[in-house]
């Protein structure tokens, strides 16, 4: 039996992925900042599939709750075959509003908390023998957006992360896969809003910010769909070792216009 750990479970894209994970037979852990509300998607997915599924309180921008997560999830499962990082908070604004603080808040969470959750339960995947990670990033980073600025610059940061761990895990039996999400109809924003801290709390985006960053991009608003319509395929995807994973979404131009740019550069470069 394989075992799959996915942070920010509870809800959303994350659990739609559990979802897909007990679809094929996996045991699972929900790991999220709500450990009630991943219970309870868990004792779900356990009703629904028969697979053994828990639900795991963490807080990815807390070191010590990471390590205690994966401790606990060692304690019940000697190896993990599959840990999908699905971390991220989100804030709107023009990049001149943003203040140091709600960087540092962003990036904590969306950055150093893929970090430490790759960090942390490399152990448990190298254990696998054979065994996949993967990180969940956004179609933003393909085709950007207004009134994203830290958002998008942490996703980046995070299919960096991803990029160097490849390199790193190269020959160790360790796949790593980035997943690019387009937009879904989910929580995200309200839990955005419950993970920030009492000295940031402000509204997560004024209108304003939802219409320019529409205006920029339309084809944002025009690809959303469920999280579970997005999570189809993205599981077998990342298990059949896959590198780059698109969710959904007419981006094709928009990558082949930044791959051209590119290849110019390096092109002149030489």
């Amino acid at each position: 039996m394989t075992t799959a750990v996915i942070t920010g479970g509870a809800s959303g894209f994350g659990r739609a992925l559990g979802e897909r994970c007990a679809m094929a037979g996996m045991d699972i852990v929900l790991a999220d900042l709500d450990g009630a509300r991943a219970e309870h998607e868990a004792a779900a997915l356990r009703n629904t599939y028969g697979v053994t599924a828990l639900g795991q309180s963490v807080d990815v921008a807390d070191g010590s709750s990471v390590d205690e997560a994966v401790r606990s999830i060692g304690e019940r499962f000697e190896a993990v075959d599959l840990c999908v990082s699905n971390v991220g908070v989100q804030l709107f604004g023009p990049v001149e509003r943003l203040s140091d603080d709600e960087w540092r808040w962003v990036l904590d969470v969306n950055v150093i908390g893929s970090a430490r959750v790759a960090r942390a339960f490399l152990p448990l995947l190298r254990a696998a023998g054979r065994a996949h990670v993967a990180f969940t990033t956004s179609s933003s980073v393909l085709a950007p957006a207004s009134r994203l600025g830290a958002y998008q610059a942490s996703k980046f940061a995070v299919w960096g992360l991803a990029e160097t761990l490849r390199v790193e895990l190269e020959g160790e039996g360790i796949a790593v896969s980035v997943v690019f999400p387009s937009g879904m109809l989910s929580r995200h924003l309200e839990t955005s809003e419950t993970a920030q801290p009492e000295h940031l709390r402000r509204p997560i985006g004024r209108d304003d910010d939802f219409d320019v960053m529409i205006t920029s991009n339309p084809d944002l608003a025009a690809a959303v769909v469920t999280p579970e319509d997005a999570a189809k395929g993205v599981i077998e995807a990342i298990l059949a070792g896959a590198r780059y994973i698109i969710t959904h979404g007419n981006l094709r131009d928009a990558v082949a216009d930044r791959a051209g740019r590119l290849a110019t550069a390096a092109a002149v470069a030489l």
